[in-house]
């Protein structure tokens, strides 16, 4: 048998060794498209408590999540502010996304946004059509706006978000053969999630992380119920764990459980995953309830 040079066995192997890196490392790269919902206004730290950072935390290391969300930002290319001219539209094409979540359409309900919604549906297939075509070929998720609460604010109409836009979108993503995330079902009912009666607070914004993530790991809907673990910290607090694939599950607590009537509260708190297990510490001195609630 013909020996190969230790030099060329070396080079061959390192080459061999950093291919197989490369592939083991290379995380899945997900653009989250949108307005501030998206963006995370009203949060106190839009870069941890929004949906896109929560989901972050929940995929760990094998996912990158950025945030390509802008305020005030508009599908209609004639609204006030089209997010197809945006740096971020730009940007987050460029960065070859391997999946992409669009939530775009609760500025367009503005009225005067609205007189051109005779171009939303053709203008949204085109904006989907940039993304598909890019080299990356990423699967693509749309999302129907979050719920508006009361009258709304900002100009932003409710009434137009639940018959006009919200249906418009589940009838594209049939049409199209594209998955959708109904947070405006999923997040119905709930208005004290929503303190200005549009954007979600950081536990609206944890919820909707969970409905995220449920679909990107497309998880069935298994409603099982499941234990929360918990272990004491070295500082002696509680430290909640759950597996990772129960991550369409919100925390939620109580600070006292008495029969029907316990008041459960989606948990503030961000959790972090090693990997299998999601991790939350109690950072709270007061007795306290878990449990697991799927929304």
């Amino acid at each position: 048998m013909k020996r190969i040079p230790t030099a060329v066995r070396l080079s061959f192997g390192l080459a061999l060794l950093a291919n197989t890196v490369s592939l083991i490392a290379a995380p899945l790269k997900i653009a989250c498209i949108g307005d501030s919902i998206t963006e995370g206004a009203g949060l106190s730290s839009p870069s941890t408590e929004s949906y896109p950072a929560r989901l972050q935390k929940l995929l760990g290391a094998t996912h990158i999540v950025r945030n390509y969300g802008v305020s005030g930002r508009t599908l209609l290319k004639k609204g006030d502010f089209p997010y197809w001219k945006e740096a971020a539209y730009t940007q987050s094409r460029s960065w070859a996304p391997d999946v992409v979540v669009i939530k775009l359409g609760t500025n367009d309900s503005k009225p005067y946004n609205w007189k051109y919604s005779t171009n939303f549906v053709s203008e949204f297939e085109e904006f989907i059509g940039s993304y598909r075509a890019l080299p990356s070929k990423p699967r693509v998720i749309l999302c129907t706006p979050a719920p508006v609460y009361s009258k709304g604010a900002f100009d932003i109409s409710p009434g137009i978000i639940a018959t006009n836009i919200a249906p418009a979108v589940r009838d594209l993503a049939a049409r199209l053969g594209i998955e959708v995330m109904d947070y405006h079902t999923r997040l119905a009912g709930h208005p004290e999630w929503f303190p200005d009666t549009v954007h979600p607070n950081t536990r609206g914004m944890a919820v909707m992380a969970a409905i995220a993530f449920g679909i990107l790991q497309n998880l069935p809907a298994d409603d099982t119920e499941i234990r929360v673990g918990a272990s004491l910290s070295a500082t002696k607090r509680p430290v909640l764990a759950w597996p990772t694939e129960r991550a369409v599950f919100v925390l939620q607590t109580a600070t006292r459980v008495d029969g029907t009537n316990a008041l459960w509260t989606v948990a503030d708190a961000i959790p972090a995953t090693d990997g299998s297990r999601l991790l939350l510490t109690n950072s709270t001195a007061s007795p306290r309830f878990f449990r697991l609630w799927r929304p």
